[in-house]
């Protein structure tokens, strides 16, 4: 027996294995009504560039990130390859089992790399092989050795792909492979016609080795005969519905489909070159397309293997539900075989009743091919985490914004050995988020070492590109800054060495990459997010410049810590804290900074105890019941994130002036203090004390009010929640606090509303 021949009956075990867990998991007693589903269409169309990949073309240093709808087929094979049992194909899509869609958070035992939402993974993955260059050119292992990325041709709508594409330092990226299963169909309806046709330029353009896998031998041999290039011509003319079309007729309508010429009548030449096939043999040859010709996909993977100067794509042209009785169906996204249909499929596939969950038996040549393949990728040792200082006594200035704050603890941290750990990247906008200092001790990361045009013109910063630099620029992509920060963030896990990775962006643009930012985490990658300037203090610029979500995305983010802090020093602990966080892989950190200068003269004194209770999420900075005379009945507490210190500090003079007795807390982290409120004793009640029980509270942020509307309920206490709930505009920073109720005066009118007013003095 050849190896093609065992490949051959490998396949349908796959086939069948992945056909068969889809179909046991919908049979399976539903105890709330809802269907299973599972994919069967979209991974069989993959079996076959799975199995070649998987059994004879993967490399124990490759990583592979498989396309979600194919997870089944993928189980399969980690089945068959001894990496899972059979009780774990049986427990797909239940509580505690295999996911539907590969999850390295989920199964990190067999899952390389996440995937699920479309697109984000495979670029993701795709951004990996940036990562592993990155290492190499710092002095570490080329491990990884290769991303393979496997996916669907609808997911390629995405734009984030496109975005990825469009990125220089990809064009150089030898060690990714991608294999893109070009079945035709998205979940809804048949491809537009344009795109298969577009796919090859369009990876062409963007400096991509390209690979056709469009029809296979059977047919390729049937065109090299006379007349052929006539049905070559006839199949490759029409439209990608047609086609599909062709896939579901009857045997005998087939032929007349084919051999009819668009007046009615007959092409005699088309005709005769088929007419030695019987109609079940033709129906099987106009289906024989090169995704589905485990020769053709051998010989794709290994010449692709030999070109290691730029990265590679294999379209492979598939059928979607490939061996199934719906395959080619324009609807069979979301069907799932029924009893009749899995009778038939089983004996069809040779597979005896009783044994549906069966491998290979330890003498047969399959398993003793499988027997004989290398290892698949393994995760190395977990790496020692870069020391971390908890302070820097970093000096600022008496006026000072968080932004710039930010850009001075940077700076300081390059002096560090811990800077040699640190990779920074931006999406265009690396000078404007104070990255400079770092960038011109560090120097900007490429493939190849590049002249700088301007390096005789005095500049602020030195654009020197070199594949020693540390800061990674990208294009205006929120998308890719996401990703790689996903890529950057996952080499301790996958090659061996902990990146520090630190990606700036502007504050309102978090929601363009929201998607890739979710996945990022969802992933298990670990990195720092500074997003500045923020809220309307960014007031010249105008709404489309103004974030005002963005804490709230702080707070519900899962494994994503939020901070804004009020005082440059506060800056310094909570970036040392987080880039802690992000080497012993607890914890990625959303630093929210803004341009808006704060003087540093009223900040506490600095010390352990005040970088804890920062790190925790706030503190008290002016206490009122210190005043003469103070008692509940006229106190307020206010509570400012950020900027807003300087707003509530005059406001609490306002107030003591009317009789009230205001104590102003600073909120470093609303996160943090929303969490902790499913604590036992919940670090927001220890803020307050008990004479205090009473008391109200106004809050203000600049951003939308409701990221710290939850006080008054976690405190049991009336309060106001003042915040930007609408789209900013342009003007000054007073014209914009005074006109979103965000200014001392506001918050002293919130205040003397909850205290009644009457009561109070002015």
């Amino acid at each position: 027996m050849t190896d093609l021949e065992v490949l051959e009956r490998i396949q349908r075990r796959v086939l069948w294995l992945s056909a068969w867990m889809v179909h046991a998991a919908n049979a399976r007693p539903a105890v709330d009504g809802l269907k299973v589903g599972g994919h069967q269409a979209s991974s069989s169309s993959v079996v076959s560039l799975l199995t070649a990949l998987y059994f004879q073309a993967l490399r124990p240093d490759d990583v592979v990130a498989v396309k979600a709808h194919a997870s089944p087929a993928f189980y399969a094979i980690q089945y068959l390859r001894g990496r899972l049992g059979a009780a774990d194909l049986e427990r797909l899509r239940v509580f505690g089992g295999l996911q539907a869609y590969p999850s390295r958070r989920k199964n990190p035992e067999i899952v390389d790399l996440s995937t699920g939402s479309m697109g984000l993974g495979a670029v993701a993955a795709t951004f990996g092989g940036l990562a592993t260059r990155y290492l190499v050119d710092h002095g570490g292992a080329a491990a990884p050795a290769r991303f393979v990325v496997m996916v669907g041709d609808a997911e390629l709508d995405e734009g984030n792909v496109w975005e990825m594409l469009g990125e220089e330092v990809v064009r150089k990226l030898g060690n990714v492979l991608w294999v893109v299963d070009v079945n035709r169909q998205s979940l809804d309806r048949v491809t537009a016609d344009a795109r298969p046709r577009q796919l090859a330029e369009m990876f062409r353009a963007a400096g991509w080795r390209v690979d056709e896998l469009r029809w296979g031998r059977a047919l390729r041999a049937r065109f090299a005969q006379p007349g052929g290039e006539r049905l070559q011509a006839r199949l490759e003319a029409m439209s990608a519905s047609e086609y599909q079309r062709l896939l579901r007729l009857p045997a005998g309508g087939l032929r007349k489909a084919l051999v009819t010429t668009p007046d009615g009548g007959i092409d005699g030449t088309l005709d005769r070159l088929l007419a030695d096939l019987a109609d079940d043999t033709l129906a099987a040859l106009v289906g024989d397309v090169g995704g589905h010709d485990l020769a053709l996909i051998l010989d794709a993977y290994a010449t692709a293997a030999r070109d290691t100067t730029r990265p590679s794509v294999i379209l492979a042209h598939t059928i979607k539900g490939w061996g199934l009785p719906f395959a080619g169906d324009p609807l069979n996204h979301t069907m799932v075989t029924g009893p009749a249909q899995i009778d038939a499929l089983r004996a069809a596939l040779g597979v005896t009743p009783g044994e549906e969950w069966a491998g290979f038996a330890p003498d047969t040549p399959e398993a003793r091919h499988i027997r004989a393949l290398p290892p698949l990728f393994l995760p190395p040792p977990s790496p020692p985490a870069p020391a971390i200082p908890d302070a820097l006594d970093e000096p600022y200035p008496e006026q000072a914004s968080t932004q710039e704050a930010f850009g001075r603890v940077l700076a300081a941290l390059g002096r560090l050995p811990v800077g040699d750990d640190i990779v920074t990247l931006s999406a265009d906008v690396a000078v404007t988020t104070h990255l400079a200092g770092w960038m011109n001790r560090k120097g900007v990361y490429f493939p190849e070492a590049r002249p700088d045009p301007f390096a005789d013109v005095p500049q602020t910063l030195k654009w020197r590109e070199s594949p020693g630099g540390q800061h990674i620029e990208l294009g205006i992509a929120e998308h890719d800054l996401f990703l790689l920060l996903a890529a950057l963030g996952l080499t301790a896990e996958l090659s061996g060495r902990t990146l520090l990775p630190i990606g700036t962006l502007y504050d309102p643009f978090v929601t363009r990459g929201l998607d890739a930012l979710y996945h990022a985490l969802y992933a298990g990658a670990r990195f720092v997010v500074v997003a500045t300037p923020s809220g309307v203090s960014l007031a010249p610029e105008g709404g489309a410049h103004q974030s005002v979500i963005t804490p709230g995305l702080g707070v519900t983010l899962p494994d994503l810590a939020y901070y804004e802090p009020a005082f440059a020093q506060e800056v310094e602990w909570i970036l040392l804290a987080g880039l802690r966080a992000v080497a012993e892989r607890r914890e990625s950190l959303y630093l929210r900074l803004s341009t808006a200068p704060v003087d540093q003269r009223v900040a506490p004194p600095a010390g352990a105890e005040q970088r804890a209770a920062v790190l925790a999420g706030g503190y008290r900075l002016i206490d009122g019941r210190r005043a003469e005379g103070w008692t509940p009945e006229r106190a307020v507490n206010l509570f400012a994130t950020g900027v807003m210190v300087t707003e509530a500090l005059a406001a609490a003079r306002g107030l003591a002036a009317r009789g009230a007795f205001p104590s102003v807390f600073v909120v470093t982290s609303p996160d943090r203090l929303y969490r902790g409120l499913r604590e036992p004793r919940p670090y927001v009640e220890a803020l307050v004390s008990a004479d205090e029980e009473e008391v109200p509270l106004v809050s203000v942020l600049d951003g939308h009010s409701h990221a710290l509307a939850f006080l008054g309920g976690a405190l049991g206490v009336p309060q106001l929640a003042l915040g930007v709930d609408t789209f900013g505009q342009s003007g000054t920073r007073p014209d914009l606090y005074r006109h979103y109720g965000i200014d001392a005066d506001a918050i002293v009118r919130a205040a003397v509303v909850l205290l009644g007013g009457a009561s109070l003095s002015g």
